[in-house]
């Protein structure tokens, strides 16, 4: 039991990098989620032939935030 504990608060440098790394691709992707919810205000308040393109790049800006992190918890 005690060894336990001691190999979880057993982390390097590094490992605190790497997890804050992640940390920041989390909160880079909350900024993504906002972006959709702004794109999707801006195509209701202004009437243009580009909104469709508009909401599917920065739908296509969310999956490849999250698919970020989601990769860097795998590989880190």
């Amino acid at each position: 039991m005690n060894s336990a504990l001691f190999d979880l608060l057993n982390l390097t440098f590094l490992d605190l990098v790497k997890w804050m790394f992640v940390a920041g691709l989390i909160i880079y992707t909350i900024f993504a989620i906002i972006i959709v919810r702004q794109v999707k205000v801006m195509g209701e308040a202004v009437e243009c032939d580009a909104n469709s393109l508009f909401q599917i790049l920065s739908w296509l800006h969310l999956f490849m935030a999250g698919l970020l992190v989601a990769a860097a918890i795998v590989i880190l």
